[in-house]
Order: C-alpha cells, then sequence, then structure tokens
C-alpha cells in the first residue's frame, strides 16, 4: 500500500517478487519482498530530484521506460544484496565480515584487499550498486543539478 503525504503518493515498492524471477537476477531468494522493499527506499531516495509523470493513486511513473529503469534498478540493488548476504532488518548495518585470512594446515595466506572488500560492501549496502547507478543515469533519472525556475 503506497503511503500518503499531504498532495503526493510515495510507492511502497518499484518492483515485485515477479519482477526479479522474470529478470536475469531470477529465481529470487526467499526474503525477496523485504530485500526490494529497502531497495525501493534506496532507489527512491537517489531519483528524489528526477522530474516525471506519476499515477495520481499509486506514485509510480506512467511512462513505461522510466518505469521500467526504475523496476530494473531496484531488482539490480536487491539481487546484490542477496548475493552478499544483507539482510534490510538490520537497518543497514553490516552484520557479515569480510575474510582477511585464511589457515589450512601449516599455510596461511593474508588477504590484502579485505579492508577494500568491506569498504565495497558497506557501500553496496548504504548506497546504490554501480549498475544500479548506471541504469538510472542512462534514463535521466540522477539529477546532478538542482532544478532552476525564473
Amino acid at each position: 500500500m503506497p503511503a500518503y503525504y499531504g498532495d503526493f503518493v510515495v510507492p511502497e515498492l518499484l518492483a515485485e517478487v515477479a519482477d526479479w524471477d522474470a529478470s536475469v537476477y531470477g529465481p529470487s531468494p526467499s526474503n525477496a519482498a523485504r530485500l526490494l522493499t529497502a531497495a525501493t527506499v534506496l532507489v527512491l531516495d537517489a531519483t528524489n530530484q528526477a522530474y516525471y509523470n506519476v499515477d495520481s493513486s499509486t506514485g509510480l511513473a506512467t511512462d513505461t521506460q522510466i518505469a521500467d529503469a526504475l523496476t530494473m534498478a531496484t531488482v539490480i540493488q536487491a539481487a546484490a544484496w542477496a548475493a552478499i548476504g544483507y539482510d534490510p532488518a538490520t537497518g543497514g548495518v553490516q552484520t557479515a565480515s569480510v575474510v582477511q585470512s585464511s589457515k589450512a594446515g601449516g599455510a596461511s595466506d593474508t588477504f590484502a584487499d579485505a579492508n577494500i572488500a568491506a569498504q565495497a560492501r558497506q557501500a553496496a549496502i548504504t548506497g546504490l550498486v554501480p549498475d544500479a547507478v548506471r541504469v538510472l543515469r542512462l534514463n535521466n533519472l540522477l539529477i546532478p543539478n538542482p532544478w532552476v525556475f525564473g
């Protein structure tokens, strides 16, 4: 159900589990609905300055290309979270660690890129992943400058 704020409606979901299953990222995991709901919030936040027509009762884009881009970016973000094992129930807090070293028998390895991997994981949890950004940018939904009138 969409949320109503004054004269405008904010959609609860930009993508359904069926959209995920029909994409190249399918099949969806058991927590797909929760991932898509959280990804929707992130995509809406990233595109909050974009200007496009919406259905007044749902808040969803009426232009098919725009709607498809928002759906795809949402699915991409949710699929990335699924791939790294992120659960939105943590509220954006990273709960899984990145392996920094490994030991087998008498041999051990230290992974120099562990810090980079941890930073990339945190960035994927708190912001849009690069593929989602590209989909939104290619459809003019990421506005680098504010609108100026007058």
